[in-house]
């Protein structure tokens, strides 16, 4: 019984002070080629070959602090220069983590311009490992789901996540898990980590939010509906 009472004590030392630090991961990006995926539509399939070249070049950051986080493109972006992003990646723009629930930036709406949803759930965890930059991985998966007037998308999404890194956070806004995500593969995408450090100099803070103007899901997509049937 003490040898438990002993495990328990310092596992709850262990993440209170996990939860202390400050932590920065950098991200590469991997976008996927489907040589179905845009058949017939010159214009996409060349967007798709250069968001395939562009991405070796792409790296993304996740700043995680006092049990929140930050994660953001390392190019500063801006409306104007919106074709620049990731598109493939399925960023639409930097995304913060406080206390559960998310405020994500939409760059097509302007810089201030965030989306308040809450963190990802209903995650299924497998026995499935693999090493991750000398850290064992477990396998999670999930459903991305996508709502149009036509159709209602469910799309895969693929999460490893280490346990021996006790934070629930990951890159482009999913965490949950119990442990950090190395790796995610989402749609054509694939975010996997490049560099951990521990006790991170890189820091924010929550006021970064404080004016902020926030939609909800709804009234982005209604939005961006419209102005895509106004250019048709």
């Amino acid at each position: 019984m003490k040898k438990f009472i002993y495990i328990f004590l310092f596992l709850s030392s262990f993440l209170i002070f996990s939860q202390e630090r400050t932590i920065s991961v950098e991200y590469s990006l991997i976008v996927q080629p489907d040589k179905d995926l845009f058949k017939g539509n010159e214009i996409m399939t060349r967007l798709l070959a250069k968001a395939i070249e562009d991405a070796k070049n792409e790296t993304f950051t996740l700043v995680i602090q006092k049990g929140n986080s930050k994660f953001y493109h390392n190019t500063i972006l801006s409306k104007n220069d919106y074709s620049k992003t990731p598109l493939f990646a399925n960023y639409d723009g930097t995304i913060y983590t406080i206390n559960n629930m998310q405020y994500i930036q939409c760059l097509l709406l302007g810089n201030d311009v965030f989306v308040k949803k809450e963190t990802t759930k209903n995650w299924k965890i497998t026995d499935e490992t693999k090493m991750i930059d000398g850290y064992k991985c477990y396998k999670a998966t999930n459903v991305f789901v996508v709502i149009t007037p036509k159709k209602v998308f469910n799309h895969p999404v693929v999460a490893w996540f280490c346990p021996d890194l006790p934070y629930n956070h990951g890159p482009n806004g999913y965490g949950n898990l119990p442990g950090l995500i190395l790796e995610l593969q989402q749609f054509y995408s694939v975010y996997g980590v490049k560099k951990i450090t521990l006790d991170s100099n890189i820091s924010f803070s929550i006021n970064e939010i404080a004016k902020i103007k926030l939609i909800s899901e709804t009234e982005r997509d209604e939005i961006l509906e419209k102005g895509i049937l106004e250019r048709e």
